[in-house]
């Protein structure tokens, strides 16, 4: 290998769109070629900056980095003339750089009069010019050996240049060049710069070389001169070895080294890298199609510079870039010193911006925000211990506090409190939990419930600042799971809140600590199996049909291995004979899974917020999000090797449904406490009753077919049961196979084993087996002596490459305290096995509080916790199960209604009415209580297409008395009228005015005004712009008079109804209108499966509520399928036989005809082991009743009681052979509601 080279302009794969290699491999590349200096300058951003810094530290290699930015003209375009060559990658209409790009071939030809176009919302005549056009791009790097004025003075640049973008999407992210040297002037210390530019073949000077443009491109690097400082300019050359006269020829590259030299500004070579070796060259193209949505060959037939002329834009090695030296000098008649001096002055730039990682980045430096910002006018530490023994008063401080903790006294609570404050101080965290502290305080004050998740919950010091509900000393918990002095790191306190109140809490931390100390984290979206069959689709020129087909079959298929994918999955069958017959499919698969996982797009992390000083903004740029608010271009990865202190405030719907139903309760019964969700105790008998019973929808972390099977089989009794089977429940525990074992000691069917009596301690709470990390982290000190900040060490390495030399310390130890090599080898192997599959208790802990506070709320308030969970939606199943779980608990499900609904779903009185129920109720048909009970009335916005601030006017305006009133007041579109109407909403005008019309002629009456030409209705007034609001002469209409002429809707029309407006339905079930096609197969409902014998023969049918594929132990795939029937959830398991009968059902169909066989699991687990399914909707491929089953004939069933009575009778009497009871009122406290 010869001489090594520092390329210093390298897009990476962050470079959205447009870079195709990872940091990772452009640096495991750079290091194989000997390189000592390696830049990354991503478009836009500095979107892998981090990645590349920890890449290059990998690999011994010393990091650059800079950016890619768009060059902004003063002056919009006058036409589409006239605009210079565009650089590599750029296209009319594409938007430079990355982002949303859109094509715009209706800008094509604008005339000069159209410059301008109007400004909505700001007054007449008021006009707002047209975006900047991109004349170019720079590329821009920071300088080092500087107290990182360089990389601040980036990060700034960066941020900058997102700001007009962040005002408006048609904004171009870049910034004109005199906004670039205010930036460079800015970053200049001491005379020495803190940023340089790169004026390359794509910048302005190169696009007017290109055209050869020579005085005009001298005149534009005179003023970048007089622009920047001394020393901040420099000319950037570059060859693709494209065609003569093209960007990137070599030609060009003359022309860039010629006019740097003749201005007599330093000229470096780069070649302008997009890969890491050519093989990748193919990708960029497809890359370049889908940021320009241009196929391929479109790209081909455009202007020069749009797609790349060839594969040249890889990472070269010094070698080639040294022949690339010597052809440009050498065509610039330089002699034999100028190919030297030309990769000297490229060694010289590189040199001056090599960064280090603790001076200049600061890398593995936490800041937290300055304790001014936290009212501290002290030490940290005193104000933490001062707060946390008031939190020790508040909690604690009654005089039989410490009974309900066996073994708990203040002597231990004290003495855990004393050791945690002391590590925390010792290693200078006491600011970051008093931040924390800060952050759970304002939640408090806005009244938003939050509770702390993962192992923060073993810390005594978050419970008693009141981040945590949960006490670690009530549940054993480890500290140094946590935080130790072995584990400096700084530890995540992450923090669970209503999802619903998010983006409010976002806010308030703003305000509280000011924007130059917050920012949200970002996450990079990637390419999967979908986006990338667009994308590579759009390349290739396909039609969008044919590719939307394609895409919509692959459900979780890998996209890198998506060839290996469709030819051994049963239900891709098709696309596999396809891609045996269509070379256009076999090419759409390889370009899929090059482009699988590359970065495609930045957007908002759900929960991660940046805490810091007013240096914040020196250390990441930021730009905005999409909810308006600042976001770091670097995601969670990045923030503990740069320092940036993050906070997990995580969104759960769970805790918005908590809080929607106490609020519900609250309203309902005003004279009466709210339920205290996070200090009651958690030992209600009729809460573990429920839980036990695994009717369990809803609730949180034990909804789903699996953990109603466990559930069911394990019988939870109190809280740590509720901890242990949510451990267990992991892809860890599962997958070693804990469970079992665990299951046989808990009821005794085997007797629990300790390989030690000095271990029984540690695993009785799990039956002899090993599931949490606190327990082999105790084991290891128990065995060792060696503490359990140490065994955390050792615990962390388990099961990786690194796990040798904790073998050999942990025999030693042992083998020193006694133990012999019989117990020794035994405990080894149960540590050994652990590795990675147990779970923290803490965790654990966390997860089960909201899963009985969950349970509870179902169990004794079950309509408010119902219409919690309609309304945020916070499990895995759709509306449609949890309004038949409601049904099934006896709830009336009461549909939307123009009076009675509100903003949200809520819980109503529901009385008896005398007689039938009224014609056109939604209502008809539910079991109506008796006096006093309550029903869920659904939210007006549960009517789809109905926009928010429609819905608010709706509100506004209530009541009303007619069509003509909901009109004036609320001002409905017309299709908006029509969907209130369809949905059944507007039905109580028609029996409160006391009208013989039905439904059906109400909509066909707003149908057919609405239908009438715009001169037979009279003028709107009022009308929102883009609205079409209804202009009907409603006033002139009495309901009375309505004509009746229709009769009202069927069942089956009602359902159709309902599903076209709401998605769900209300006034039936889905499968209603099947029954009898069910009958003539004999098809088992799911409530009477727990009749059956394991093993019986069955049909189910029923709509499909959720499709898995989890992980096995067996590696295996395996396809579980809920059905909903109306009655129940029917949970189907898929192994590979079946997998192949059912083939492309398996995934697409809503409605499924499933034969197989019972399979019981526990006293209240039952599913079925799925032969076969079919799709419901397509009659013509349904087998023949007659030879399913082996000819059974239908089964008989008599119609199901729909009176009040029916769901009462089984909750006193109680389920017969051996029968599911659904949970309901009985399960009430006395004296509740």
């Amino acid at each position: 290998m010869g001489m090594w080279f520092p390329h210093l302009h390298v897009a990476s794969a962050f470079s959205a769109h447009y870079g195709v290699a990872r940091p990772e491999e452009l640096a495991e590349t750079a290091a194989g070629q000997d390189a000592q200096i390696l830049a990354c300058t991503d478009r836009d951003g500095l979107y892998g900056a981090v990645k590349h810094v920890l890449a290059c530290r990998a690999h011994g290699i010393t990091p650059v980095l800079g950016v890619d930015l768009a060059l902004l003209g003063a002056t919009p375009p006058r036409s589409s003339e006239g605009q210079g060559v565009r650089g590599p990658g750029t296209v009319r209409g594409a938007s430079p750089g990355g982002g949303a790009p859109r094509r715009d071939t209706a800008s094509r030809g604008r005339s000069a009069s159209r410059r301008v176009a109007p400004s909505f919302g700001t007054g007449p005549g008021r006009r707002r010019p047209v975006a900047p056009r991109v004349v170019g791009r720079v590329v821009v790097l920071a300088t080092g050996h500087n107290g990182g004025a360089g990389y601040a003075a980036l990060c700034r640049l960066v941020s900058a240049a997102h700001r007009a973008h962040d005002r408006s999407a048609a904004h171009p992210v870049g910034l004109t060049p005199e906004q670039i040297a205010r930036h460079v002037h800015r970053a200049a210390r001491g005379g020495e710069p803190g940023l340089v530019v790169l004026v390359g073949p794509d910048s302005d000077v190169g696009r007017l070389l290109a055209r050869r443009h020579y005085r005009a491109a001298r005149n534009a690097l005179s003023r970048w001169q007089a622009r920047v400082p001394p020393g901040a300019l420099v000319v950037e050359t570059a060859t693709h070895l494209a065609p003569q006269g093209a960007p990137l020829s070599t030609g060009h590259a003359v022309r860039m080294y010629e006019i740097g030299h003749q201005a007599g500004v330093p000229v470096v070579l780069s070649n302008a890298v997009r890969y890491a070796h050519p093989g990748q060259a193919v990708t960029a193209d497809v890359l370049d199609a889908a940021r320009t949505l241009m196929s391929l060959d479109e790209l081909a037939g455009a202007e020069r510079g749009v797609l790349q002329p060839n594969g040249q834009g890889w990472l070269k090695d010094g070698d080639r870039m040294a022949r690339l030296a010597h052809e440009i000098t050498s065509a610039a008649d330089q002699g034999a010193t100028g190919p030297a001096g030309l990769l000297a002055d490229t060694h010289h730039l590189a040199q001056r911006c090599a960064l280090d990682l603790q001076e200049d980045l600061g890398v593995g430096r936490p800041v937290i925000p300055e304790a001014s910002v936290l009212g501290l006018r002290g030490d940290p530490d005193r104000e933490l211990a001062r707060r946390c023994y008031a939190g020790l008063a508040r909690l604690h401080g009654g005089e039989d506090w410490d009974r309900t903790v066996p073994g708990l006294n203040r002597e231990s609570l004290r003495g855990r409190l004393e050791r945690e404050l002391d590590v925390i101080s010792r290693l200078g965290f006491a600011g970051y939990f008093l931040t924390v502290g800060e952050v759970s305080d304002l939640m408090s004050a806005m009244d938003v419930r939050h509770a702390a998740r993962g192992s923060g919950v073993s810390s005594l010091v978050v419970h008693l600042l009141g981040i945590s509900p949960a006490d670690p000393l009530e549940y054993d918990l480890v500290f140094e799971r946590f935080l130790s002095p072995l584990r400096p790191n700084l530890p995540d306190i992450d923090i669970d809140m209503e999802s619903a109140r998010r983006h409010d809490v976002y806010r308030r931390i703003f305000e509280r600590f000011g924007a130059r100390r917050v920012t949200l984290m970002s996450m990079q979206n990637a390419y999967r199996s979908r986006g990338a069959v667009r994308d590579a689709g759009l390349a290739l020129g396909l039609g969008a049909q044919d590719v939307d087909h394609v895409a919509g079959q692959l459900w979780r298929v890998p996209g890198g291995t998506l060839r290996e994918e469709i030819s051994r999955r049963p239900e891709l069958a098709p696309l596999a004979e396809q891609l045996r017959d269509n070379r256009q499919m076999d090419l759409l698969v390889d370009l899929t899974e090059r482009l699988d996982r590359l970065p495609r797009h930045i957007s908002m992390h759900p929960c991660g917020v940046i805490l810091s000083d007013t240096t914040l903004l020196d250390r990441t740029p930021v730009q905005a999000s999409g909810i308006g608010l600042p976001m770091s271009q670097y995601d969670k990865h990045d923030m503990d090797p740069m320092g940036l202190i993050k906070l997990d405030i995580l969104g759960v719907r769970m805790q918005s449904t908590l809080a929607h139903a106490v609020a519900e309760i609250t309203r309902l019964h005003p004279h009466e406490p709210p339920p205290d969700l996070d200090t009651m105790p958690r030992d209600d008998p009729d809460t573990f009753r429920l839980i036990s019973s695994t009717h369990t929808l809803g609730c949180f972390q034990i909804e789903s077919p699996g953990q109603r099977e466990l559930i069911g089989t394990m019988g939870p009794e109190e809280f740590n049961d509720l901890v242990v089977d949510i451990s267990l429940f992991r892809p860890g525990p599962m997958q070693a196979n804990m469970v079992r074992p665990y299951l046989n000691a808990r009821h005794g069917w085997s007797t629990p084993v300790y390989p030690h009596p000095d271990l029984e301690e540690i695993l009785a709470e799990t039956r002899g087996v090993a599931v949490y990390h606190e327990q082999i982290m105790r084991i290891m000190d128990r065995m060792t002596g060696c503490g359990l900040g140490q065994a955390d060490v050792w615990r962390r390495l388990l099961g990786s490459p690194s796990e040798g030399p904790v073998e050999t310390a942990f025999r030693d130890g042992a083998r020193a305290r006694g133990y012999s090599p019989a117990v020794v080898d035994t405990v080894w192997e149960i540590l050994h096995a652990f590795g990675s599959f147990g779970f923290c208790k803490a965790h654990g802990v966390a997860f089960a509080v909201p899963t009985y506070q969950s349970a509870w709320l179902k169990t004794h308030h079950p309509e408010a916790f119902m219409a919690g969970v309609w309304e945020h939606d916070p499990g895995m199943y759709p509306a449609r199960l949890l309004v038949g779980e409601a049904r099934r608990m006896g709830i009336p499900v009461l549909g939307p209604d123009i009076n009675r609904s509100g903003e949200c779903h809520r819980v109503e009185p529901v009385t008896p009415r005398p007689g039938t129920v009224a014609s056109g109720d939604l209502d008809a048909g539910i079991p109506h209580t008796q006096d006093g009970a309550w029903g869920i009335r659904m939210s007006l916005g549960a009517i789809t297409g109905i926009s928010a601030a429609e819905v608010e006017r709706l509100l506004a305006g209530q009541p009303y008395g007619s069509l003509a009133e909901v009109r004036s007041r609320a001002r409905p579109s017309r299709r908006t009228l029509q969907r209130l109407a369809t949905a059944g909403a507007l039905d109580s005008l028609l029996r409160d005015a006391g009208a013989r019309a039905s439904r059906t002629d109400m909509v066909r009456f707003l149908t057919d005004r609405a239908d009438r030409p715009a001169g037979a209705r009279g003028a709107a007034s009022g009308a929102q712009p883009g609205e079409e609001q209804l202009a009907l002469p409603l006033g002139d209409v009495d309901l009375t008079s309505l004509p009746a002429r229709l009769p009202e809707p069927s069942p089956q029309e009602r359902v159709r109804a309902e599903m076209e407006t709401m998605d769900i339905e209300v006034s039936a079930h889905l499968m209603d209108s099947h029954a009898e096609l069910m009958r003539s197969y004999g098809a088992t409902r799911a409530e009477d499966l727990l009749g059956l014998r394991s093993g019986s023969e069955v049909v189910v049918a029923g709509v499909r509520v959720s499709t898995m594929t989890p992980p096995m132990r067996s590696g295996r795939r395996v396809v579980f399928i809920s059905l909903d029937d109306g009655s129940g959830a029917v949970d189907c398991t898929f192994f590979d036989e079946a997998q192949a009968e059912s083939g492309e059902v398996l995934f697409a169909p809503t409605l499924l005809l499933v034969h197989g066989h019972t399979r019981r699991t526990g006293p209240r687990g039952i599913g079925i082991q799925a032969a076969r399914a079919w799709d419901l909707s397509r009659p013509e491929t349904l087998p023949d009743p007659r030879t399913l089953l082996g000819s059974r004939p239908a089964a008989s069933r008599p119609p199901r009681e729909q009176g009040p009575g029916h769901t009462r009778r089984l909750r006193e009497h109680g389920p017969e052979n051996g029968a599911a009871a659904a949970p309901g009122r009985v399960l009430r406290k006395a004296g509740t509601p």
